[in-house]
């Protein structure tokens, strides 16, 4: 039986024990204190694992932020640096799973956003989904800008493996509405810039699905955000893949009134895909496709021509010309007439082709008015563009037409036909068209144009190699006539360097484009490119629509829109 005795001697015991125990507990604590303590504020690890900690998040996600622009800085923001890519094989991870997780405040969630955003790093793109896939209007829209730039810059760099951001991202610009998103123009463009850099396969049927919605014009919104927006966009998708299975519905897209905004891009799309595309349009043209027939049917005095006419133009193959060419022949409109023509020029140069448009001219009243071109005279149209025949022999047609004009003609002939006289004109035309440019009374720009030319006419003569030392010289900047010198030498330089010279000529005439920074003397060069090559020349398209591609990357625009067209004639051309 226990004692109270034996009862105290355990308690003392116990209490000595538990002494002991206290007495040695102080000391483990301190130490793991002072581990703590010893843990390095300057490693970013130190900073990955503090991620975990919701008191001591906001400050990490600074610090790593800290850590990355130093890191940057001292390597000349090269992010293949061995040590940016040290840190971002601590940091990125971590950071991507924070932000996952959710439950951040605001201003911490988007400063992380951004931090991986500018990293760039292939491993956080189940963050930028996250930013695709959660965005709400008015609430997250600085995480779904960093989220494009980072995609964007990722597709660009070829990194973009994740199909669940490459989803994300259509999923998020199918839902956005710039009409309800009206804050920030570059939160639009970028949404934009980042599909069409991703451009994945599986955007081609949901972009024709966009494409084909029905819309409204009238509609505000509907314009906004359908046509201007997800179509236009789309569109453009569909031209980058090269998505032939689009082809007849952005033929339909074209010729439905509702969506005419779209006609720029939808020309260039189709022209993207030429050889597949020329089919559907001459269909379009000669009223064989039942669908393209019926819509055909919404334009008054077959106004579609125009439209179709147009886009066959600049592809410039055999059976577009030969398209335009029966339209030309059945329509009775002198508008469609005198815009078809002009089609003509686009082609590779033939006999066919100038008789049908000297045909034309003759047709045509001399009081036809072209609304859909600023209501120029047709006449005066058609003598302007005639230059494009690079055909010396058409400068006595041109004096006499201009001679014999009357009335308003009078007044519109002048100053279309003569600048095409002295572009053709050659030493033994040369008198003739002074003496034209001389009966215009008072000052006029055609005498300056005229003296210019000549200057470079009688240097050169026939000599190709004149010419083309002639476009290597400083364009003058005033006054405006001044440059008609190189524009004169252009021409010539097409005229003399044709025939068995003519691949020799395009190739040293490809290789000054880049050099030509005036818009007018850089089109006069690829005008002549363009007649040089009525076989096409793929290569030389390649170079120029990289010209243009990098020119409007770099915001500058030296002719962009007509040297990307001749670009796209060139390779449509080729074999």
């Amino acid at each position: 039986m226990k004692t109270a005795r034996t009862w105290g001697l355990g308690v003392a015991l116990a209490a000595r024990t538990i002494g002991t125990v206290a007495a040695w507990s102080v000391p483990v604590l301190a130490a793991g204190a002072v581990l703590v303590a010893c843990e390095d504020e300057k490693d970013p690890k130190t900073w990955a694992k503090r991620l975990d900690d919701p008191a001591q998040r906001s400050t990490a996600v600074r610090r790593l932020s800290d850590s990355f622009e130093a890191a940057m800085g001292n390597a000349n923001k090269n992010r293949e640096d061995e040590k940016v890519k040290a840190l971002f094989d601590v940091a990125v991870e971590p950071l991507t799973k924070t932000y996952t997780n959710g439950g951040l405040d605001e201003k911490t969630r988007k400063e992380l956003i951004k931090l991986l955003a500018d990293m760039g790093d292939a491993r956080a793109t189940p963050a930028f989904a996250k930013a695709f896939n959660d965005f709400e209007a008015g609430k997250t829209d600085e995480d779904l800008r960093w989220a494009a730039l980072a995609t964007q810059r990722l597709a660009g760099a070829g990194q973009l493996q994740d199909q669940a951001l490459v989803d994300a991202l259509w999923a998020c610009f199918s839902k956005f509405q710039p009409s309800k998103n009206n804050k920030s123009i570059n939160l639009v463009k970028d949404l934009v810039n980042a599909v069409l850099a991703v451009k994945h396969p599986s955007y081609g049927p949901k972009a024709v699905e966009k494409l084909s919605t029905p819309v409204n014009p009238k509609d505000r919104e509907q314009s906004l955000d359908h046509i201007q927006f997800w179509m236009s966009t789309s569109v453009r998708v569909i031209g980058e893949l090269k998505f032939t299975p689009a082809i007849k519905p952005l033929v339909v897209a074209l010729m439905t009134p509702s969506k005419r905004d779209l006609v720029f891009p939808i020309r260039v799309a189709l022209q993207r895909m030429a050889k597949e595309a020329e089919p559907v349009l001459v269909a379009g043209m000669k009223g064989t496709d039942p669908d393209l027939a019926k819509l055909a049917g919404e334009y008054p005095e077959n106004g579609h021509l125009i439209l179709l006419g147009e886009v066959v133009a600049y592809i410039s193959r055999p059976a577009g010309r030969d398209a335009i060419l029966d339209a030309l022949s059945a329509t009775q409109n002198d508008q469609v007439r005198t815009i078809l023509a002009t089609y003509l020029t686009h082609f590779p140069a033939e006999q066919k082709t100038q008789k049908a448009y000297l045909d034309t001219y003759a047709k045509i009243p001399p009081t036809t008015a072209v609304s859909l071109m600023g209501g120029g005279n047709g006449k005066a149209i058609l003598a302007q563009a005639s230059a494009n025949f690079f055909d010396p022999t058409m400068v006595d047609w041109l004096l006499k037409e201009t001679a014999a004009a009357k009335g308003d003609l009078a007044d519109s002939m002048p100053p279309a036909a003569l600048p095409t006289a002295i572009k053709l004109m050659t030493p033994a035309s040369k008198k003739a068209v002074g003496e034209a440019v001389d009966k215009i009374p008072g000052k006029a720009i055609e005498k300056e144009m005229f003296k210019t030319a000549e200057a470079v006419l009688d240097k050169c003569k026939e000599d190709v190699a004149c010419y083309l030392a002639a476009l290597d010289t400083t364009v003058p900047t005033t006054p405006p006539a001044a440059k008609f010198g190189h524009v004169k030498a252009a021409w010539m330089t097409c005229i003399y360097g044709g025939g068995d010279k003519a691949n020799d000529t395009r190739a040293k005439l490809v290789d000054k484009v880049e050099k030509i920074t005036d818009g007018s003397v850089r089109l006069a060069i690829v005008e002549a490119i363009d007649h040089l090559a009525p076989n096409g020349d793929a290569p030389a398209g390649e170079k120029l629509d990289k010209l243009v591609e990098t020119e409007r990357a770099a915001g500058k625009n030296f002719a962009a829109d007509e040297v990307f067209k001749v670009a796209l004639k060139l390779k449509s051309r080729a074999p």
